[in-house]
């Protein structure tokens, strides 16, 4: 289980024949019935997303092995952003466009708040975003530089300073 195209999931299935890669559910209720499967999913990956299309191949696989492989740190993540997203009144965060892990979390932001942005640098802030916020949530993606992170912060407390009480 995993994105199409994503390093990880090209280096999981190059070392067996005859990979399938699932990464929807619809993309599982598509499969045939079959025999049997081993199933292991991209380190980055929601859990809904994963419980989600296990329960599918539950009902069309026969003899199904599932190891979870989404790494605790990233569950841990996810869990708080969830958390974080829906106590503030603005979520920022903070990473690539092209990685998955921050568009994971971007989407889970969003669905909590859609005072929620993805953004690479603090160049992508803008103003009107903290127009009457009193909270702001902030996170990044497991490759984002510190640096980067800190001058996010740093153009967040600048526009914030006379809203809000600096805290990361």
């Amino acid at each position: 289980m995993g994105d199409h195209g994503h390093d990880e999931v090209i280096g999981i299935a190059s070392q067996i024949p005859n990979p399938i890669i699932v990464s929807s559910p619809e993309e599982a209720q598509a499969l045939r019935k079959m025999k049997r499967a081993a199933v292991v999913s991209q380190s980055t990956q929601m859990i809904e997303n994963v419980q989600a299309i296990i329960n599918i191949l539950m009902t069309k696989v026969f003899d199904l092995h599932f190891v979870n492989t989404i790494c605790f740190p990233t569950k841990r993540n996810h869990e708080q952003i969830k958390e974080l997203a829906a106590e503030s009144d603005v979520m920022i965060i903070i990473g690539s466009f092209t990685s998955a892990n921050s568009k994971r979390l971007t989407q889970l932001a969003l669905e909590r708040n859609p005072r929620a942005y993805q953004v690479t640098c603090a160049a992508d802030v803008k103003d009107e975003w903290f127009e009457g916020a009193r909270s702001v949530g902030i996170s990044a993606g497991a490759s984002t530089p510190d640096y980067l992170i800190d001058e996010v912060k740093a153009r967040i407390e600048g526009i914030t300073a006379d809203v809000l009480s600096p805290s990361a």
